[in-house]
């Protein structure tokens, strides 16, 4: 039982050490990228100008080219995913829900046997139509960004699973540790019958003599 507990309890250490050293590099790769999209966005702005690179041009309804589900396993241990976005608009009410008028609810349905939802449009439309490439180059940092953003959030899901398993592996090997050592020292208190028949003869053996 010790042995196996032992055992569990490295493995437990070895999978929390794995997962942080993972989860470090992911860090230092998500802190790279953003640095570099910033630094590429300052460049795409000094060389078009800021006035068109800057919040004006933003769309008039913004849709998410991606998005992040969230869900928990049976133990209650959370999970993010990233999953590509619709083209749908976002202030459009859910069919199935029954709220808006009938022309939102027939412009938001599909059709049957239709062609699926068109995918988000570019966000670099909004710049024009011959952006410099540092633009890109922002975007695409951006993107990766959020990528590794979602697998760092599932990385410190796991290594604080982990680090809570090595805890109660931890409290469980020290109970046994300290049930162990009280019934060793509750054998050695009382002795042997041979001690005390030694003991014996030899307090005789001084009142003879």
């Amino acid at each position: 039982m010790d042995g196996s507990l032992s055992l569990s309890l490295d493995e437990a250490a070895l999978e929390v050490m794995e997962a942080l050293e993972l989860l470090q590099q992911r860090r230092e790769q998500l802190e790279q990228h953003l640095r570099q999209g910033w630094l590429s966005l300052a460049q795409a702005r000094y060389s078009l100008g800021c006035h068109r690179v800057s919040s004006l041009q933003y769309g008039a309804t913004m849709v998410p080219r991606v998005r992040v589900c969230h869900r928990q396993d049976p133990e209650g241990r959370p999970h993010f995913e990233e999953v590509p976005g619709t083209g749908g608009d976002p202030e459009d009410p859910d069919p199935q829900q029954g709220g808006g008028d009938g022309l939102r609810q027939r412009r938001g349905a599909p059709e049957k046997g239709g062609t699926p939802s068109r995918p988000p449009p570019d966000p670099l439309g909004w710049f024009g139509v011959l952006v410099p490439p540092s633009l890109r180059q922002a975007q695409g940092s951006f993107q990766k960004g959020v990528t590794l953003a979602v697998e760092v959030a599932e990385l410190q899901a796991t290594m604080e699973a982990a680090a809570a398993r090595y805890r109660q592996l931890l409290r469980q090997k020290c109970h046994l540790d300290g049930d162990n050592g009280d019934s060793g020292d509750s054998q050695s208190s009382t002795g042997s019958p041979g001690d005390s028949e030694d003991t014996e003869g030899d307090t005789a053996t001084s009142v003879t003599a």
